[in-house]
């Protein structure tokens, strides 16, 4: 039994020993190094696991500039092509434009040639200081040539209408709307339609002059009675082509055609 005690003991001195001898042959960390990764645990013989691939280093993005604040001094500039396209633009409106006026001179010397008598239509209003005019008309073969809603045939018996017609019979009309000033109750519309003759190669003027001489407006109120004067008054005539060089131009480019 002593025997065995000391057989024992001897193996465990010697596995001590055997212990620190190990210990002492491992080599001393240095702290400056990074401690290495453990070995993998698993089973004896299985392979190694794949190391997983070292990522690709992203260049770093520039910081957005911000929209608000301190504006730069550097000046904008408009891209050539929007320069372009406005002159580009620029010169298509004088091109239409120059076109415009050359179709209006073209039309009025056409006009000329084609209608080649010249009509003048004046159109007043003789009682504008005790009727307001609400509108005046005047047709030309039933069209309306001239519209006026401003009281302009009160103001004087200036020329309505100027234009071409061609010769032979025609149909002038004119209405007359009006108010009374004193008494806004009473109103009138009148329409009178006449005929007329233009003669080739000279003008036609026609000065129409209307009225009313009634009392009606004022007189109503001081004794429920009145009157209506409405009259029309219209002179038409023709006077020969004054000779210039409008009117050489026109020949010119009537025989042109």
């Amino acid at each position: 039994m002593f025997g065995r005690h000391h057989l024992g003991r001897a193996a465990l001195v010697a596995a001590s020993t055997l212990v620190a001898t190990v210990a002492f042959a491992q080599p001393k960390a240095d702290p400056k190094k990074p401690a290495p990764a453990p070995a993998p645990t698993g089973t004896v013989g299985a392979p190694a696991p794949t190391p997983a691939p070292t990522p690709t280093p992203v260049a770093p993005v520039a910081p957005a500039v911000p929209t608000t604040g301190t504006p730069s001094t550097t000046p904008e500039t408009a891209p050539e092509s929007e320069g372009s396209d406005v002159d580009a633009l620029r010169q298509e409106y004088l091109q239409l434009r120059d076109e415009l006026f050359a179709s209006r001179a073209r039309a009025a010397t056409i006009a000329s040639a084609l209608y080649s008598t010249r009509v003048q239509v004046r159109f007043g209003f003789g009682s504008a200081r005790f009727w307001g005019v609400g509108r005046a008309v005047i047709r030309l073969d039933g069209a309306s040539v001239f519209d006026d809603t401003a009281g302009l045939v009160g103001t004087d018996n200036a020329v309505r209408f100027d234009g071409w017609i061609a010769p032979g019979r025609h149909l002038v009309t004119l209405r007359l709307e009006t108010v009374g000033k004193d008494d806004d109750r009473f109103t009138t519309a009148t329409e009178s339609t006449f005929v007329v003759q233009a003669i080739a190669g000279k003008d036609l003027v026609i000065d129409a002059r209307t009225s009313d001489g009634g009392d009606i407006a004022y007189a109503w109120k001081r004794g429920e009675r009145g009157t209506y004067r409405i009259g029309i008054d219209v002179d038409v005539k023709t006077t020969a082509r004054a000779s210039g060089p409008a009117a050489a131009t026109a020949k010119q480019a009537a025989r042109a055609k």
